[in-house]
């Protein structure tokens, strides 16, 4: 039986889990995880369940989220594991203490507009292919625009080139202090469309 793993918190933190989790502790961390005896499933409905369980998680303690489908065979995997990784674990823990994850999505061009029909060398192709993955220009411009104006209102920034609703999009995500939330989301409604807004979430893009 394998260990479904959730996410990692520091070893002295205090949490109200459901019966069916466990703690497993070793070098000043502590990994919440599940017992596992069957396929991981993708229903839609089990990703979700389990994505709810990280969310009350994180709602208790800072927390580094899992993305679904991590295991580790048993129990001495799992302190192993978290002795081998103790530092970088130690180290994302301490920069993300009492953060939410928010997150913006800028629309992108469609892929058709960016592809050449008919490439008439490898070369031509290449190009083409370095398009459709690039950022365009107008869309870094007004990433630029929007970290310079939330500036001070968060801690780090990432962003990445994503597809939402079979849209391309690039995924802005900002580690924001919890004090500063409130602050954050009013100055963002005021910067750009609520539709393009997502979160507070657990920090799933800043736990590298």
């Amino acid at each position: 039986m394998s260990l479904l793993l959730y996410g990692i918190v520091f070893e002295d933190t205090l949490l109200t889990i459901d019966p069916e989790l466990q703690i497993i502790t070793a070098a000043g961390l502590a990994a919440v995880v599940k017992a596992n005896d069957t396929e991981i499933s993708r229903e839609p409905a089990v990703v979700i369940a389990y994505g709810e369980q990280i969310n009350r998680i994180h709602q208790q303690t800072t927390l580094i989220p899992i993305r679904y489908g991590s295991e580790l065979a048993n129990e001495n995997e799992v302190i192993q594991h978290l002795i081998s990784n103790a530092l970088h674990y130690q180290t994302r823990l301490a920069e993300l203490v009492d953060c939410e994850e928010m997150g913006i999505r800028l629309p992108i061009d469609s892929l058709e507009d960016n592809q050449v029909s008919k490439p008439i060398s490898g070369y031509d192709y290449l190009l083409a292919r370095k398009r459709v993955y690039a950022v365009p220009e107008q869309t870094e411009q007004q990433a630029t625009v929007l970290n310079n104006a939330l500036a001070g209102l968060y801690r780090q920034q990432c962003a990445e080139l994503s597809v939402f609703n079979g849209r391309r999009t690039y995924l802005l995500s900002y580690l924001v202090p919890r004090t500063e939330l409130p602050l954050f989301r009013e100055k963002l409604r005021d910067l750009i469309d609520s539709s393009f807004i997502s979160g507070p979430w657990p920090p799933y893009n800043f736990t590298h």
